[in-house]
């Protein structure tokens, strides 16, 4: 009966719409066949991905923009980390975070709370699989999973993948393309173009908005991507959760980090308490990748108590930070006793 009733709203969507996917060339009927067939595809949840023999863990300080290769994927140092997705911008263009807008923020309350990462690469650029998968959706209407024209997300794709994650299928998406080269049940390999970058949908210009989901396909399912995506080599990832004394996570929290290496400053933000999930093995309520690896120091006010604390990320691999209210931060992995920590 479900299938019955949303075949029934597909249609009369289609028959108020006089042009819904003009611009990739679908005609209504085929839309709403693949809309219906995403739905009624079962979905095995697959193993987790075998995990490739690291590449040499230098270290690189290289600036913003003169950025080296990343590793190979999957990479996974710690049972905790999951590397496992490859640059959906390929390196040579921006192919890293808008700072400005990171996963869990609302860019200074004027926009809604983000579900992924943003990506500003100009448009027509190409748009790259993260892993190999299945295309799961290819048009307008990723959000409510039925062809629509006005959907948020404009152009977009997702693709479920090869792998799960603790037991749940994972899938990866793309939004807000000008055109895009593939189809529902197309199998697709790590690397291989599924688009170009482009501004359909709700926004301000030209970028990739990029997501991943676990669980299921949806808006609601998100996890951080900074904590999914390969970093360069030798560079690595900071997280943290920052919590009030009765250990609930404090939402919309400034704080610096700071390389003491470089003098170089990130600032960013804690998620803000809505749609968006921790991940499965951090519980984090911040992240910021692709710091190369050496010494920084975080600055955050927690109530009454600032801290000022130094500490080290390490490279290919996730440094996390617990800022509880009133207790000393604990860092994990903790640096070997034999390495100076830096003033």
């Amino acid at each position: 009966m479900k299938y019955v009733l949303s075949l029934i709203v597909l249609v009369v969507g289609l028959m108020s719409g006089e042009a819904l996917l003009a611009t990739d060339g679908l005609p209504a009927q085929a839309a709403t066949a693949q809309a219906i067939a995403v739905f009624q595809t079962p979905t095995p949840i697959p193993a987790e991905p075998p995990v490739l023999a690291p590449m040499p863990l230098t270290i690189d300080t290289r600036p913003e923009g003169l950025r080296p290769p990343p590793y190979r994927i999957p990479l996974q140092l710690r049972p905790e980390d999951h590397f496992w997705f490859a640059r959906p911008i390929a390196s040579g263009e921006v192919n890293w975070p808008n700072p400005e807008y990171r996963y869990g923020g609302n860019y200074f309350d004027d926009m809604h709370t983000h579900s992924g990462i943003d990506i500003s690469a100009p448009s027509g650029h190409p748009v790259l699989a993260a892993a190999d998968g299945v295309v799961m959706w290819a048009g307008y209407g990723l959000f409510g999973h039925y062809p629509n024209h006005d959907d948020p997300y404009g152009l977009a794709v997702s693709i479920q993948h090869d792998f799960g994650f603790e037991g749940k299928p994972v899938y990866t998406a793309y939004a807000h393309m000008r055109a895009i080269n593939v189809k529902v049940g197309q199998y697709v390999h790590a690397g291989e173009q599924i688009g170009e970058v482009g501004a359909t949908g709700k926004v301000t210009g030209a970028h990739l908005h990029f997501e991943v989901r676990v669980g299921e396909d949806s808006f609601f399912a998100t996890r951080n991507p900074e904590l999914w995506l390969v970093p360069p080599q030798g560079w690595g990832v900071v997280a943290g959760r920052i919590e009030s004394v009765d250990d609930w996570p404090i939402p919309k929290k400034s704080f610096t980090i700071t390389s003491l290496d470089s003098d170089r400053t990130w600032r960013s933000w804690t998620y803000i308490d809505e749609v968006v999930h921790p991940d499965d093995d951090y519980d984090e309520n911040f992240v910021v990748s692709d710091l190369p690896a050496g010494y920084y120091r975080i600055t955050v006010w927690v109530w009454w108590k600032k801290y000022d604390e130094v500490f080290q990320v390490l490279p290919g691999q996730t440094t996390f930070l617990l800022i509880h209210s009133g207790h000393p931060m604990q860092v994990n992995p903790t640096p070997p006793p034999a390495t100076p920590i830096a003033p």
